[in-house]
């Protein structure tokens, strides 16, 4: 095809925006599917139908027809569309899809506006200097604000005239969008005359090898033809060539320009990497450029409950980061957890996802820690909270970020006094439209707890925020010790400020009091700061204390009459046998008690 005539764009908004059903009318429009199908069809993932949320990119090759009036002729065009997720937490694949387009439609919600993940997602396309299509949908909605929108879109620089307005749910003005983006988004740019495939997503095939997702920026991929990698110097051999539409469908080359899939016949995980360059063995090329390495800002720890199941953990995992390029992990252990994985994400949504994923996909039992985040202490970085000991004269310094929310004005008052509680500062607001945009900084362990939930519950649910982290200042913090039946449980040990450590102490030992299931002998929760275990006893500052009351068995029940010393003589072997599993007895630790972290 002619290249002039290939489009790559991708679809791009805050989450919930509708750029799902956007892709869906568009499919349907251009063929591909039929009018009667189900609904957000390349939500394809279990987790994604359940959440409401896109959470890995696809790319969808379309072919369009348009007549042309002046010579009623008929134009065949090749539209590459990229349908990307909303959350913050997933914009490491936006940025994987901007690095392989021309262009972007920028959707903004009718009855929302422009939202926190709006904006960011616009920097991002200008970054990758792309032209950008504004859209405004859901413009059949009783609620939208057609206006407002406008208003705020020409605040970020589109003229009015350029903005186009459709409904996804209906298709109306669809057709008009498909004319606009042949007419405005550039043809595909070629960087070389060699082979230059840039590889922005991947999954495995047992018997395939690594399925690899890729732009050409020059020369072709043919069937049955070697390729090599750069970054990783490894060889393979192209099994199949294809692109979705958005079925499977095989073909013999693809040609510069295109976005297809490989076969690459390459079973060993780590050699093919997303943001790599193939081309030729014997060819020399230059790195392609615009890909951004994905940064882990929250870590977790993940255990198996059954140890056995160690390497089957680790196996998921090294297929789960074939294609989520975040996903960061190194091994660990613990004294009661046994072996582990320690395991950086991008925000709480992605480990929550990777999670579920982890247990559905791979029937897998897993305890995971509570989240905590880099500290640096004397120079040195550590992201456990098992190994924050800081001596009295050590330099503490902890990550903060730049938050941007966007909410109605008349929650400026609730917004500004959630910021101070959280021990952050706002630098800079501004009013676009009927929003209010508010910048601010923020230690980022603050928002990593709660800190979501509370934004909403103070705006009714009319605020959206992004995040980015800025660098490191200097703290006060503190490691809080969870000690359950007089022993520490790593998995809830948290680093917090010092100010903070008995409010959130007694909070946690609360919560924990409900999760944790009742034992045949009480159950001591305490909240320790400055933890050492001694010699016949425990050192520290206990800030918070709850028991778990234990049950108590009848053990008399099955007497009747006789001499009071049977029964005495029962209680007291009951008294006995309560005291050796204080002892010796162990408290099996349910993953609700690790998850009250977040619920605090």
């Amino acid at each position: 095809m002619d290249q002039k005539n290939i489009k790559n764009f991708a679809i791009i908004a805050h989450i919930d925006h509708g750029k799902s059903t956007l892709a869906d009318r568009i499919m349907e429009i251009c063929g591909a599917i039929p009018e009667k199908h189900e609904e957000q069809i390349l939500d394809s993932l279990e987790l994604e139908r359940e959440h409401g949320i896109t959470i890995k990119l696809k790319a969808i090759r379309l072919n369009y027809q348009l007549s042309t009036p002046q010579s009623g002729s008929t134009i065949n065009y090749q539209l590459n569309l990229l349908d990307t997720p909303g959350h913050v937490d997933f914009s490491y694949e936006v940025s994987r899809s901007l690095a392989s387009v021309e262009g972007a439609l920028l959707i903004v919600d009718a009855t929302q506006g422009i939202q926190a993940q709006t904006l960011s997602n616009f920097n991002l396309a200008i970054n990758a200097k792309l032209s950008i299509i504004p859209v405004i949908n859901k413009i059949d909605m009783p609620s939208a604000n057609i206006v407002k929108t406008t208003s705020e879109l020409m605040d970020l620089g589109f003229k009015k005239d350029e903005i186009i307005k459709v409904s996804a749910k209906t298709g109306e003005n669809v057709e008009n969008l498909l004319s606009e983006i042949i007419e405005k988004i550039p043809p595909p740019k070629i960087i070389s005359q060699k082979l230059s495939a840039l590889i922005f997503d991947s999954s495995l095939d047992p018997y395939k090898g690594v399925i690899a997702t890729v732009r050409l920026f020059g020369g072709c991929l043919k069937l049955g033809e070697e390729i090599s990698f750069l970054a990783t110097k490894a060889k393979g051999a192209i099994l199949q060539v294809g692109y979705l539409t958005p079925q499977p469908h095989y073909i013999q080359e693809l040609k510069e320009g295109e976005i297809g899939f490989i076969a690459t016949n390459i079973k060993d995980l780590p050699q093919v990497r997303v943001g790599d360059t193939i081309t030729h063995p014997k060819e020399i090329v230059e790195p392609l450029p615009g890909y951004r390495e994905a940064r882990p800002v929250v870590f977790l720890s993940f255990f198996p409950t059954d140890s056995s199941d160690f390497q089957k953990m680790k196996d998921a995992f090294e297929k789960l980061k074939l294609n989520d390029a975040a996903l960061m992990y190194s091994a660990e252990s613990s004294a009661s957890l046994g072996q582990g994985l320690r395991v950086g994400f991008l925000g709480l949504l992605h480990a929550q996802i990777t999670q579920e994923r982890l247990e559905r996909e791979y029937g897998l039992d897993i305890v995971v820690t509570s989240p905590s985040v880099n500290f640096i202490i004397d120079g040195k970085t550590i992201n456990k909270p098992s190994e924050f000991s800081p001596s009295p004269h050590s330099k503490v310094r902890e990550p903060y970020a730049k938050i941007t929310i966007f909410a109605p004005q008349k929650y400026y008052g609730q917004i500004n006094e959630l910021i101070y509680k959280k021990r952050g500062e706002i630098r800079h607001f501004e009013n676009i439209g009927a929003s209010l945009k508010i910048e601010a900084v923020i230690p980022l362990l603050e928002i990593l707890i709660s800190f979501y939930d509370e934004l909403k519950s103070q705006t009714s649910g009319f605020a959206s925020f992004d995040f980015e982290v800025i660098g490191y200042r200097d703290a006060k913090l503190v490691k809080l010790d969870i000690l359950v039946n007089y022993e520490p449980v790593e998995g809830l040990a948290q680093v917090i400020p010092v100010e903070k450590a008995e409010e959130f102490g007694r909070k946690l030992v609360e919560k924990l009091k409900e999760e944790i299931p009742r034992q045949n002998i009480p159950i001591a929760i305490q909240a320790v700061i400055n933890f050492s275990k001694i010699k016949g006893g425990v050192g520290g500052k206990i800030l918070a204390r709850e028991t778990i009351p234990a049950y108590r068995k009848d053990v008399t029940a099955k007497l009747y009459g006789g001499d009071i010393t049977r029964k005495t003589k029962l209680l007291e072997k009951q008294k006995k046998g309560k005291k050796r599993m204080k002892k010796f007895g162990q408290i099996e630790i349910p993953q609700e008690a690790f998850l009250a972290v977040l619920k605090i």
